[in-house]
């Protein structure tokens, strides 16, 4: 079981047309660390655009991450950091849409719509490595849209 519970947000604008808004990249698993757990996934409509939106494995992973934020540690210990990271663009390849959505949601056009995604204990641990495809948060709509989005992980 995971130990530290770790938290990042970030705000990303899509272009118009189906594409990541984000992906979940654990880092390599090393000594002392546990295997990381997705607890929670919120996503909020900044801009009041509507948008469908899905959770998934992409059948290929982006490479060449630019744009990432690495989740802190809650309040309990301020200042650590975690291996997680939340990558928003990729200079090389994007990642590709999932074949399958483990979750769909539609957000109305409103400012401050929004659906928050949880797993239990156990449900979700994300593994890392060269071969394994990080879950994407991805845009199915074909809008511009502005999304606030936080991602909780045990690790």
């Amino acid at each position: 079981m995971a130990m530290d519970i770790m938290e990042g947000a970030v705000t990303k604008t899509t272009g118009a047309a189906a594409g990541a808004i984000i992906s979940i990249v654990p880092a390599a698993i090393g000594s002392g660390h546990r295997m990381p757990e997705i607890r929670e996934i919120g996503i909020f409509n900044v801009s009041g655009v509507a948008a469908e939106i899905g959770l998934g494995i992409p059948a290929a992973l982006g490479t060449g991450g630019v744009s990432t934020n690495q989740l802190v540690q809650d309040i309990n210990n301020v200042g650590i950091t975690g291996l997680t990271n939340l990558v928003t663009a990729y200079v090389s390849t994007q990642p590709t849409a999932p074949t399958t959505f483990f979750r769909r949601a539609e957000l109305q056009g409103v400012i401050g719509a929004g659906i928050i995604w949880t797993w239990g204990v156990g449900e979700w641990p994300i593994w890392s490595g060269a071969t394994v495809n990080a879950p994407v948060l991805w845009q199915l709509s074909a809008v511009a849209v502005t999304y606030d989005v936080y991602v909780k992980v045990a690790e």
